[in-house]
C-alpha cells in the first residue's frame, strides 16, 4: 500500500462509498463528520439534530495516515485519496482520539473495514464524483413522471434470486405506486457477484413485471448493509429516498423481534415512528405441498413436514455443484443465467449435444450456454412420461 502524501488521507474503496452516503444525507440530515461534543452527545441519546441515527458518524482513517494527521492543523484542506485518485476533501475543524468503543459508521459492531487509525478528524467535507449523488438524482426525475403517492423500499441481496422474491415484490407492487429495491452485495465466499445478481433481477423484472414500477438500485462496495445486522441502517436509507413503507423478513439478522400481549414489536418501531415511515414485517413463504402454492407460514394450516423452504445458501449450493434447482424454487431463466456464469465453456461439444437432443427446426444456429440450460430445464418440468 502506498503511503500517505503530505495534505492527503488515503481511503479504501468502502470508506469513499460512506462518505458519499453521509454526504447525501442517507443517515438523516447530518452530512459533515462528528466532532468529539457530537460524539459524545450521540453516545447520550442516539441521536444528533434531534433525529436518532443507528452510528455515530465519526472518521478515524487508518494508520498509514497518521503523520498526515498528526502534522494536520485546524482549516488545513486534507485531500481524500482512492486508489491513486483525488475523489474529496475535508477542511479540518478538529482532530481527537478514537474510541475503540464507539461503533461509528464505518466500523460497525461486524467490525467489517480493518486497520483503523487513532486519530478521528472532524469537518465539512466535499466527494467530487459521489455515485449516490447520481442515484438520487435519477430517482428524483423518476418520481416527478411518476408521481407515487406510496413508495415502498426491499433491501436485500437476492442471493440467489427465487420465487419468494418473487412473491415479496408483488406483494409491494400491490400496496405501492413504486418499489425501490436497493440491491447490497454479498461478501460470503460462495456470494454471486452483484453484477449477476442485477442481471437476474433485470430478467425476471423485464419479463414479468410492470418495470416501470420499480427501480433497482445496486450498492456496491458498501459493507455496512451485507450482514443485515442492523434493520434501522435500511430504514434510514429508504426514508432518504423518500419511501414511505419498508418490507423487511421476520427473520432479519438484527431485527430483535418481542411479544409482549400477543403484540410484535422490534427495535424498528421508535425509529418508524420519529421518521415516519411504516414497517412491514413480513412473514417467512415457503412453497406447500398440499396447498400447491407458495404461501407464509402464518396462513398456511399445514405442517412444516409439507413446506418447501427458499433458503438461499442451499439453493446458491445446489448451483455452485452444477445441479439445476427445480423451478418450483428458482424459474429456469435465472438459473441458465446462473449456471452459464458460474460454468463458461463447460461443454466442449455443446452444438453437437443440443442438436442431438432439442428440436432445432431445421436449422443449425449456435447456442448460448443459456440457451442450452434453458432447453434442459425446460424438459426436467416436462411431466407427461412421470
Amino acid at each position: 500500500m502506498a503511503s500517505a502524501r503530505k495534505n492527503s488521507i488515503i481511503i479504501s474503496e468502502e470508506e469513499y462509498e460512506v462518505l458519499c452516503f453521509i454526504k447525501e444525507g442517507i443517515f438523516g440530515s447530518f452530512t459533515r463528520l462528528m466532532n468529539q461534543e457530537q460524539r459524545d452527545e450521540f453516545l447520550k441519546t442516539k441521536m444528533v439534530n434531534q433525529h436518532k441515527i443507528p452510528y455515530a458518524l465519526t472518521f478515524a482513517p487508518s494508520s498509514i495516515n497518521k503523520k498526515t494527521l498528526e502534522h494536520a492543523k485546524t482549516q488545513d484542506k486534507l485531500e481524500f485519496i482512492c486508489n491513486d485518485q483525488v475523489i474529496g476533501h475535508i477542511i479540518l475543524e478538529s482532530k481527537f482520539e478514537n474510541d475503540k468503543n464507539t461503533n461509528d459508521i464505518f466500523r460497525p459492531n461486524t467490525c467489517l473495514i480493518e486497520d483503523f487509525g487513532e486519530i478521528c478528524i472532524s469537518g465539512e467535507f466535499e466527494i467530487y464524483q459521489n455515485r449516490i449523488k447520481t442515484l438520487k438524482e435519477n430517482f428524483e426525475k423518476i418520481k416527478k413522471r411518476l408521481n407515487p403517492s406510496n413508495i415502498t423500499a426491499i433491501v436485500s441481496s437476492f442471493d440467489p434470486f427465487h420465487r419468494a422474491h418473487e412473491r415479496i415484490l408483488r406483494w409491494a407492487i400491490e400496496q405501492s405506486d413504486l418499489v425501490i429495491i436497493f440491491l447490497i452485495e454479498s461478501y460470503e465466499n460462495n456470494g454471486l457477484s452483484l453484477n449477476l445478481k442485477k442481471r437476474c433481477f433485470d430478467v425476471f423484472a423485464q419479463n414479468y413485471l410492470p418495470s416501470s414500477r420499480v427501480l433497482l438500485i445496486p450498492l456496491h462496495n458498501i459493507k455496512i448493509f451485507a450482514s443485515h445486522l442492523n434493520p434501522i441502517l435500511e430504514c434510514a436509507l429508504a426514508k432518504s429516498f423518500n419511501c414511505n413503507k419498508l418490507f423487511v423478513g421476520q427473520n432479519h439478522a438484527g431485527l430483535g423481534m418481542f411479544f409482549n400481549q400477543n403484540r410484535a414489536f422490534t427495535v424498528l418501531d421508535d425509529f418508524a415512528k420519529d421518521y415516519n415511515i411504516e414497517v412491514t414485517i413480513l412473514p417467512e413463504f415457503v412453497f406447500c405441498d398440499e396447498c400447491k402454492m407458495i404461501v407464509s407460514t402464518k396462513s398456511c394450516p399445514h405442517g412444516a413436514h409439507h413446506h418447501m423452504k427458499y433458503h438461499g445458501d442451499s439453493l446458491k449450493n445446489l448451483l455452485r455443484l452444477g445441479i439445476i434447482p427445480p423451478a418450483v424454487f428458482i424459474r429456469r431463466e435465472i438459473s441458465a443465467l446462473i449456471l452459464s456464469e458460474l460454468f463458461p465453456n463447460r461443454f466442449h461439444n455443446k452444438q453437437n449435444i443440443y442438436s442431438n437432443l432439442f428440436p432445432t427446426h431445421g436449422i443449425l444456429e449456435y447456442r448460448s450456454d443459456k440457451e442450452f440450460y434453458e432447453q434442459l430445464i425446460k424438459l426436467h418440468q416436462m411431466s407427461y412420461m412421470v
